[in-house]
């Protein structure tokens, strides 16, 4: 079998993604990706709703499809859904193809579930190939969407995101521009803080150490005011809990991560986890549940890297974690396999097997002709 064989015929691509670039500065995820999948004679562009309407592609690639429920006006929700079930419609009618990378298997908040319910209905089956970032991944998308299990898909992991932060900073710089004690352990809390990633919870558990055992760093801008408003009222006048509750910059982030000695992740739902994927690329352990694809995660990168705990987590917990993250010896995790020219060849890969569905038929559970290895391919 030859890897990474292009097939034979390959004509330049146009594709709708959302998101592409537009987002970058919330996610280096997708403009990491399609920088290099325009290198391959792909023409990517940010999906909208004027561009779906009048722009003909090949191929939409969906990543968060279900950014149409994310409005809390109810109104305007059920105005972007109704024209996201008229624009698929149209796609389909135009013969283009839909793609979704599964990130999530909902809006983890669930805003308008009736609503919601309603736009997984109309969309799953109108889809022609999904990709998962992990193998338990798919298993629980099956799970979750039976419907799923009839449409052909691709297993590529979570991409590399040391080219998209500087990381410069020593230790005791990070710790001294965030004027952190010395000598004292630094939790980290990072990223978005949406309801369903626990950080509530995670004041009140830190609030049960003493100030000598840790210190709880909470940085990013808060979704929800209601949410904000509980972790100011948690944390109080703690002082073992340092409240950063704004958007964190590309430059700064290495602040925070370079300064910490654990990054915690006590999410209530997940399946895939960013963040982690960034601790792991500043080379920082990371506590994460068992939930979601977090099991795998701490499979493939090791014990070393990667902390599972089950139920909820208390402060004995994290004090055997702290133990953990300060006294392991680590190599540096393996990211190999994870660059983005790679993962941009197997993503231009699935296009071409989507314009050309004949190539799946042989494909018989592992990936086969057009389609290297890697890809893990499950055809319906």
């Amino acid at each position: 079998m030859n890897r990474g064989v292009a097939p034979a015929v390959r004509r330049r691509l146009r594709v709708l993604a959302l998101p592409a670039f537009g987002r970058r500065s919330l996610n280096p995820f997708q403009g990491l990706l399609y920088d290099e999948v325009e290198k391959l004679d792909v023409d990517v562009r940010d999906w909208t709703f004027a561009r779906a309407l009048f722009h003909r592609a090949d191929i939409w690639h969906l990543h968060h499809p279900d950014t149409v429920v994310f409005p809390r006006s109810t109104v305007q929700s059920a105005v972007e859904t109704v024209m996201m079930r008229c624009l698929l419609s149209l796609a389909r009618w135009r013969g283009t193809r839909i793609v979704w990378t599964v990130h999530d298997l909902d809006s983890s908040d669930g805003v308008h579930p009736r609503l919601e319910r309603w736009f997984w209905r109309y969309f799953l089956p109108r889809l022609d190939a999904c990709i998962c970032l992990t193998e338990t991944g798919r298993r629980l998308a099956h799970e979750r969407f039976p419907v799923l299990r009839g449409v052909p898909s691709f297993v590529t992991p979570h991409g590399d995101f040391r080219p998209a932060y500087p990381n410069t900073l020593l230790r005791d710089q990070a710790r001294a521009a965030l004027d952190l004690p010395d000598g004292v352990p630094t939790l980290l809390s990072f990223g978005l803080i949406r309801p369903y990633k626990g950080v509530p919870q995670l004041v009140d558990t830190v609030r049960e150490l003493g100030t000598d055992e840790a210190v709880l760093l909470i940085a990013g801008r808060v979704w929800d005011a209601g949410v904000e408003r509980d972790i100011r009222a948690r944390a109080g006048a703690a002082p073992n809990v340092r409240l950063h509750l704004r958007w964190i910059a590309f430059e700064d982030t290495e602040r925070y991560f370079n300064a910490c000695d654990l990054v915690v992740l006590p999410y209530r739902r997940i399946l895939n986890s960013g963040t982690a994927m960034l601790a792991l690329a500043f080379e920082r352990p990371v506590l994460v549940p068992d939930r979601g694809t977090m099991a795998e995660l701490a499979e493939r990168f090791g014990a070393d890297w990667v902390r599972v705990y089950e139920g909820d987590l208390d402060a004995s917990g994290l004090r055997a974690a702290l133990a953990w993250a300060t006294g392991t010896t680590r190599r540096p995790p393996d990211l190999d396999g994870l660059d983005w020219p790679r993962l941009a060849r197997e993503t231009r890969l699935i296009y071409d097997a989507m314009i050309d569905p004949a190539s799946l038929s042989d494909a018989g559970g592992a990936a086969t002709g057009h389609l290297p290895p890697a890809l893990k391919v499950a055809p319906p």
